[in-house]
């Protein structure tokens, strides 16, 4: 499961009062407030459970794979990329015993921007 405590770094949250917990290692647990969406507009992230009591956003190696991304680690960076590796789509550096997602999120909500372009070799009849 992916969670996240930051609201804002989620697209198409839906809130629900009865969406589970969460447990910790500790067996600790915390209330989920809701699902979203994390992306940067190349990469996304679905189902990502939105938990207030977080202080870091973690993500599950598993979730990333079921959702046909492959995820390789080496001594100094994690890559995502496509299944079949034809395109990387995250590069992170590896921050002392943690790999970190560095996908520099789309915050807020989506400006919607229209365009058009004029084709001039149309010929009325």
């Amino acid at each position: 499961m992916h969670t996240t405590g930051q609201k804002d770094f989620l697209r198409d949250l839906k809130l629900s009062p009865d969406a589970g917990y969460v447990t910790y290692g500790n067996n600790s647990n915390s209330q989920i407030h809701g699902y979203g969406i994390l992306t940067n507009g190349n990469f996304s992230i679905s189902s990502v459970a939105y938990v207030a009591d977080l202080k870091q956003n973690l993500i599950s190696v598993a979730q990333l794979t079921d959702s046909n991304q492959r995820v390789e680690f080496c001594k100094k960076y994690n890559y995502v990329m496509t299944e079949d590796r034809t395109e990387c789509l995250i590069k992170s550096l590896r921050n002392k015993n943690m790999y970190t997602l560095d996908i520099n999120m789309i915050i807020g909500k989506p400006q919607l921007c229209l365009l058009t372009k004029a084709v001039l070799d149309i010929s009325w009849l």
